[in-house]
């Protein structure tokens, strides 16, 4: 697994909240409730951030949020979202692909290979997050999308 230090600046953000199991429900949320208001808005080519905020080890199921997020242009709000900035700062940073019942192990492979160097430990005032830039792909019929996994470090 390829991992990238890089310095991410903060990005402002609209989001719409998911809770319950993570995996491909989460894709179906994509799917039924992002897409379309990203579509309604023109906001299909911005970039996406999805953002687990909790652990599905510790967190039942059905108690697991997440939240969907675009990148919103200076000036613009949407109708019907929450609004927050992710943070900026020092990351690790790993290409992901695959699909959303994939995501869990590569985030726990990619977290264990992270944090196995020495001299990078995570933030826990920062979320680690997954990031979808322009142009990231995603494949209707077989649902395999790719991405960029974002785990904040320590300085």
């Amino acid at each position: 697994m390829k991992i990238q230090i890089a310095e991410r600046q903060p990005a402002r953000v609209a989001y719409l909240r998911y809770t319950g199991p993570f995996g491909e429900p989460v894709g179906r949320f994509w799917r039924a409730r992002v897409a379309p208001l990203l579509a309604e808005h023109g906001l299909l080519d911005c970039p996406r951030y999805g953002i687990a905020l909790d652990n599905p080890v510790t967190t039942p199921p059905d108690q697991c949020r997440y939240d969907a997020c675009v990148e919103l242009p200076r000036g613009l709000s949407l109708p019907d979202t929450a609004e927050t900035t992710i943070a900026g700062g020092r990351y690790a940073v790993s290409h992901f692909k695959g699909t959303s019942a994939d995501i869990g192990a590569g985030w726990s492979a990619f977290v264990a290979a992270a944090l196995a160097e020495p001299a990078h430990r995570a933030d826990a005032q920062r979320l680690a997050y997954e990031h979808y830039p322009r142009g990231a792909s995603f494949d209707v019929k077989t649902g395999m999308f790719s991405c960029e996994l974002c785990l904040p470090l320590g300085s």
